[in-house]
């Protein structure tokens, strides 16, 4: 077995452990309120028993509450001291398991994976839900390493090793071993500034909503068809059974199908279901520029990542006002893709996840 297969193993074993438990994404505002609540810093009853329940659903095997690599980039910009982010990374540890969603990217390139083969006729396929998950050391992607001077072999041995170790490793050991070192420069400053630029010149050309979607879907599927092309060449490689070349004519070619395979598909409404990460970020995108007098800030490309992952694939999604009320408005509804609840009042959240636990205690017990 390759270390590439050997990871999507336990992913999928990792998936099927927890597809039980329901899942709550809370965003970086609900994680400092509960790690703040956790440290005795926070003493409003409201706040701990937001707090309680999740705790209580955790430890009864129904609840979980998953990271992603744009919690972890926050994360790692709060300050490196017990009260902030060694709190918050051992808080995580508690309510997630370690359990953390893979990137982004290669989220939506699974969705595309499983599209293409749903097309061509293959339907005995792992659930979605089996193949997003990893432990939070993958949470930025699987990395092996290369050891061309052992025999292929003896390399295998060592990258599964360290693989296992990796998976089982804590976010709080990730965190102590990483210290108090500078966080990575935010590199969405400069491209704030530069959407905001194209968005105010090209304001008075957006006549409605479905024109901006439309736009925004496209400019989507432009890095869609990258992905998409990768994952053809890796359908194509497997069909022949060897590692194929294509020129950068054919490449092109290719990505430039993909395109207009993935943007045709979007005429069909289930396509939205099944690409969900590409209808998502489009609608997110979409509806900020749709509000002509909304800037574009540095940490609004975390929050769309937030809603990716969580209106994707959780239950719940905890997070602040505004990108409360950006997406559950009528022209988004964007709970509707996946049934996942958004709250951003800390009173509505507490009673929404105590009783989803109750409910799936009632159902445990009948």
């Amino acid at each position: 077995m390759s270390i590439e297969r050997h990871s999507r193993a336990r992913q999928i074993e990792l998936g099927q452990s927890i597809a039980s438990r329901r899942k709550i994404y809370l965003d970086a505002r609900f994680w400092i309120i509960a790690r703040d609540v956790a440290l005795g810093v926070r003493t409003d009853t409201v706040a701990r028993k937001l707090l309680h329940h999740l705790r209580r659903g955790v430890a009864a095997g129904r609840l979980v509450c998953p990271v992603s690599a744009s919690m972890f980039l926050e994360l790692m910009k709060q300050a490196y001291s017990p009260g902030r982010r060694i709190g918050t990374a051992e808080l995580i540890d508690e309510l997630s398991l370690g359990v953390s969603m893979i990137p982004s990217r290669i989220v939506m390139g699974t969705e595309i994976h499983s599209f293409l083969l749903k097309a061509n006729g293959d339907i005995d396929l792992y659930p979605i839900q089996e193949l997003i998950w990893t432990k939070v050391a993958y949470v930025l992607g699987d990395t092996y390493p290369s050891l061309a001077q052992l025999s292929p072999a003896e390399e295998l041995a060592i990258q599964k090793d360290l693989f296992d170790h990796l998976w089982d490793c804590s976010l709080s050991t990730m965190v102590e071993t990483m210290g108090d070192k500078a966080p990575t420069p935010d590199r969405f400053a400069e491209l704030s500034r530069e959407t905001n630029e194209k968005n105010a010149h090209f304001k008075d050309e957006l006549r409605s909503f479905t024109q901006t979607y439309d736009i925004e879907l496209r400019g989507a599927i432009e890095v869609a068809g990258d992905i998409a092309a990768d994952v053809v060449h890796r359908l194509a490689e497997k069909e022949a059974g060897v590692e194929l070349s294509p020129t950068p004519e054919e490449r092109a070619s290719s990505i430039n199908m993909c395109r207009n395979l993935l943007y045709h598909a979007f005429k069909k409404s289930e396509t939205k279901d099944a690409l969900r990460s590409i209808h998502i970020g489009a609608s997110i995108h979409a509806a900020m520029r749709w509000d002509k007098d909304r800037k574009f800030k540095p940490n609004d490309y975390y929050d769309f990542e937030h809603v990716t992952a969580a209106l994707g694939y959780c239950d719940a999604f905890l997070t602040e006002g505004p990108l409360h009320d950006l997406v559950t408005r009528p022209q988004v509804d964007l709970e509707a893709i996946n049934g996942c609840r958004v709250f951003s009042d800390i009173e509505a959240a507490t009673d929404h996840v105590r009783e989803l636990a109750s409910r799936l205690l009632i159902s445990a017990e009948s």
